[in-house]
């Protein structure tokens, strides 16, 4: 393939350390991350261009095997969707800590610092341990690429996730797709188990305009050597993935069918859920993650638990299941970083995320009223998203995170506007202090929009947290 026109992410930063926390701690990271960001990519990309990137698995499977194929070192859990993977993969990885083995994740995006793409044991990779693998990557990389083979920024990222999990001899593998199914990357692995969650409308440009034909774009992760758990959908798009397993002639465990959930009580502090698959039944699990969605999730990472042990893949007793459920911690994602008033994060960025919040708003503050921090990509419908809130804001902040593909925040505000919803601009770095500006402490304040967004508004929240838990100190001393 050859190389675009176009200049590496990272020159394009007036500021590092706003692309990536870590980037001024640690030098071999730093230097990691620009030799990684020399390259394409098409997270970065405007949208419509993406459809010309050549994405040849084929290809990417000579790039793994000259790595020594890290793909096929591990039992591996393989997991799509447009809303959900990321929650789901969280809380299976958690069960799986606790029944005693060692995982290892890859998901994307990321929101503070890229190596939070990389988990093993349920923690971020560590910069040193990012910077050490990438040397084993980097000169096939180079060697690739001088030979007109060019790996994407993702490629790379899925492949130092491979050997960062055979360097450290994981047990188990948990790969969330980047996008669709049948050409991402991380379709290169042989699965012992593929997850699909809600699937909505998403990336039309590059998998389809209905559910239907997203649901066959990332229905191709089902392979005949392993079973599936599938969610609940819209449409007709269950239907596509069951001829999907029935094509490939596997089983599929899909949410209110071969899963059932017999109780679901929702409340600020998470969900209580029982339910039951054809291995075992589940009785008052705690899931801590809050809203209706959430208890969607946990019961298909639960039936996907089961189907395991089911299988013999892994032993997972039932109260690893319990254990692992309630220790779950996910941010951005209903994420609650302050309370009076309650400022809440949540990369919904989809009207199907929308409805998904909005619903969780409703049952748990139904009488709070609603602040919104909302910044977009260009490739998102803001028409459709604000009107996935079945109750307005009173007020929204119109933002833009610094992304190629960010909307500027003038247009959104005029689409909101639009809407006789009362809107304001303000840049990312002082959205946060705008929005308690005009809040009083009975209020809940929502940062979302995309996740360039939420993950700029966390790390500046943290970010004033530490300087003032600095002041504080330095005043005490």
């Amino acid at each position: 393939m050859n190389e675009p026109n176009r200049r590496p992410l990272l020159t394009t930063m007036t500021n590092p350390d706003e692309f990536d926390a870590g980037f001024s701690e640690h030098a071999g990271y730093a230097d990691a991350l620009t030799h990684l960001y020399g390259r394409l990519n098409t997270e970065a990309m405007d949208p419509v261009n993406f459809a010309s990137v050549e994405r040849n698995l084929d290809s990417y499977s000579s790039f793994l095997a000259m790595l020594g194929n890290p793909h096929l070192y591990a039992p591996t859990v393989h997991i799509t969707g447009t809303r959900g993977k990321g929650s789901t993969l969280a809380m299976l990885e958690a069960i799986l800590i606790e029944a005693g083995y060692s995982t290892g994740s890859t998901i994307s995006p990321h929101l503070m610092e890229v190596r939070e793409r990389i988990r093993v044991a349920g923690e971020d990779l560590s910069r040193e341990k990012f910077a050490e693998f990438y040397e084993i990557l980097r000169p096939i990389a180079d060697r690739r690429k001088s030979q007109a083979s060019y790996r994407t920024v993702f490629e790379l990222l899925t492949a130092l996730s491979f050997v960062a999990f055979r360097e450290t001899k994981v047990d188990a593998a948990l790969v969330e797709v980047g996008m669709g199914g049948r050409l991402d990357a991380t379709n290169i692995v042989s699965p012992a188990l593929s997850i699909i969650t809600r699937i909505g409308l998403d990336h039309t440009h590059i998998l389809g305009n209905s559910v239907e034909k997203i649901a066959k774009d990332k229905g191709q992760i089902i392979k005949s050597v392993a079973p599936a758990i599938l969610s609940r959908q819209t449409g007709n798009a269950l239907q596509v993935l069951r001829d999907r397993c029935n094509e490939v002639g596997v089983e599929g465990w899909a949410l209110d069918s071969e899963i059932n959930v017999t109780k679901s009580d929702l409340s600020e502090n998470g969900t209580r859920l029982s339910l039951e698959t054809p291995h075992r039944t589940h009785q008052e699990l705690h899931v801590p993650l809050i809203g209706a969605h959430q208890a969607e999730n946990a019961a298909v990472a639960i039936a996907a638990a089961d189907r395991l042990d089911a299988d013999g893949v892994f032993s997972i007793p039932s109260d690893a299941i319990s254990r692992g459920i309630e220790k779950t911690r996910w941010a951005g994602r209903g994420e609650i970083l302050s309370r009076e008033p309650i400022f809440m994060i949540d990369g919904a960025h989809t009207d199907q995320g929308a409805s998904a919040i909005s619903s969780m708003l409703d049952s748990i503050y139904p009488d709070k009223s609603r602040i919104m921090i909302l910044g977009m990509n260009r490739d998102k419908d803001p028409h459709k998203f604000l009107d996935s809130f079945t109750i307005k804001p009173r007020l929204v902040i119109t933002t833009q995170a610094d992304s190629p593909r960010s909307m500027a925040a003038e247009q959104l505000a005029s689409i909101v506007s639009d809407r006789d919803i009362l809107c304001i601009s303000a840049p990312i770095a002082e959205s946060i202090q705008v929005a308690h500006k005009h809040a009083d402490k009975n209020d809940i304040i929502l940062g979302t929009g995309s996740f360039y967004v939420i993950g700029a508004l966390r790390r500046l929240w943290l970010r004033e947290l530490n300087h003032s838990s600095n002041l504080h100190s330095s005043v005490e001393q």
